[in-house]
């Protein structure tokens, strides 16, 4: 079965009459759903991006000509009867196949289109068959649903120029010859992972009363304990390596300061400051935000901005919002003296470090010399912070925060790292 909704309303617009049809439609559509999976079949979700919806629920109007809206938030999700888990957006090609024979043929013949662009996580009574290089990081498994299951598989990504002809004289668009044998196979493939579920399913489900002592051999009995056992075992298992998850994802936050931009790169930025031995943190008081304000043992107070580039140097843009940001932390009350600004950039953050021939443009070097801004690079501030992170050595960590003071005009070149 595939799903579709069709969404009436605008993302700007909240229109209580719109919302009201919007639930009905939504209530339906779970509904058939429901019975659909209660006869025993089987739904497929192909796990697509998240999409939030605001909707209206009633309208008031305090002044002539002036409407306020009461508002909540749906999403493209919400059709499911069940719970399949916590949807977490996200992106990417890498997918792991847990070797559940049958999907076999479906992961052999279209692993190549898979893509993700949801992730779930905390899911319960499922089969899982797919994941994330990290195993608790779902991206399809099978739900027991009715009489029926909810299968979730990775998005499926295909080349729209090759599948789709536009014939001008008809003004028409066709699938291609390829599109079609596309098409087909995977038809092909869903129709066999169908009929061996429903296989599964047919034999019926033991009564209650059939598990009884009394109806059970002896071997049953151990076979069912030991499963038993097994299954506590693997809990415990599960637990230690959720924490092990958690450790190691700590643990590799220093790494986002070779290949992150945004937040990522942001707290990777003040656990390396953390190291150095300065005080950071990020500062949002709702009408000014800054990436970090940052305190030396020394007592010099900084306002840092990060950046990062896929595949350019760091430009002017940064540096002028950097400006901006030192100008309205001085022009707080609490603040007495101007702080220091640091310009941290991550440039060609998409390749590998001993590959990249860019840092900061002309212009950023220039106006860093004139407004006396530290440059920091934020690949070799890893290589730094890497080596104090696992060596305790206060001489460095003190040279290291005095050669960015010694660099307030340019790009900061930190001490070697001793032998």
């Amino acid at each position: 079965m595939r799903v579709g909704l069709v969404l009436l309303l605008d993302e700007k617009v909240h229109n209580v009459a719109n919302s009201k049809k919007y639930e009905e439609n939504m209530s339906h559509l779970k509904k058939e759903i429901e019975d659909f999976l209660q006869s025993g079949k089987n739904l497929y979700i192909f796990l697509s991006k998240k999409e939030s919806y605001p909707l209206a629920s009633s309208v008031t109007s305090p002044r002539k000509g002036q409407n306020t809206y009461n508002t909540y938030t749906k999403t493209n999700y919400d059709f499911l009867p069940i719970n399949i888990g916590a949807i977490v957006s996200a992106s990417g090609k890498h997918i792991e196949f847990s070797g559940n024979s049958i999907f076999n043929d479906l992961y052999k013949k279209f692993k190549g289109n898979l893509e993700y662009q949801v992730y779930v996580e905390n899911i319960n009574n499922s089969q899982v068959v797919f994941t994330g290089k990290d195993k608790t990081k779902i991206l399809g498994a099978i739900y027991k649903a009715g009489n029926g299951n909810v299968v979730t598989l990775p998005y499926l990504k295909y080349d729209t120029n090759k599948f789709i002809e536009y014939r001008e004289k008809e003004d028409k668009s066709y699938w291609t010859d390829e599109a079609v044998k596309f098409g087909n196979n995977f038809i092909d493939c869903l129709l066999a992972i169908d009929q061996q579920l429903l296989q599964d399913s047919e034999k019926t489900p033991p009564p209650k009363w059939s598990n009884q002592e009394k109806f059970s051999s002896k071997k049953t009995i151990k076979i069912e304990k030991e499963i038993q056992q097994n299954e506590k075992e693997i809990k415990k298992i599960k637990s230690k390596n959720n924490k092990l998850y958690e450790e190691l994802s700590d643990e590799n936050v220093l790494k986002d300061l070779l290949f992150e931009q945004g937040k990522p790169l942001e707290n990777a930025v003040i656990k390396a400051l953390h190291i150095l031995g300065y005080e950071a943190e990020n500062y949002d008081d709702g009408s000014l935000e800054l990436d970090q304000v940052i305190l030396s043992p020394e007592k010099y107070r900084f306002i840092g901005e990060c950046e990062g580039k896929d595949n350019k140097d760091i430009n002017i843009t940064k540096f002028r919002q950097l400006l901006e940001s030192l100008n309205a932390d001085f022009a707080r009350d609490e603040v007495e003296e101007k702080a220091l600004g640091i310009l941290f950039g991550n440039p060609e953050r998409l390749k590998d470090p001993n590959e990249r021939t860019l840092d900061f443009t002309q212009k950023c070097k220039t106006w860093a010399e004139r407004e006396k801004i530290a440059l920091v690079n934020t690949v070799d501030l890893f290589t730094i912070v890497n080596y104090l992170n696992e060596n305790k050595n206060e001489e460095c960590k003190k040279a290291c925060r005095q050669a960015i003071l010694d660099w307030l005009w340019w790009i900061v070149k930190f001490p070697n790292i001793p032998n």
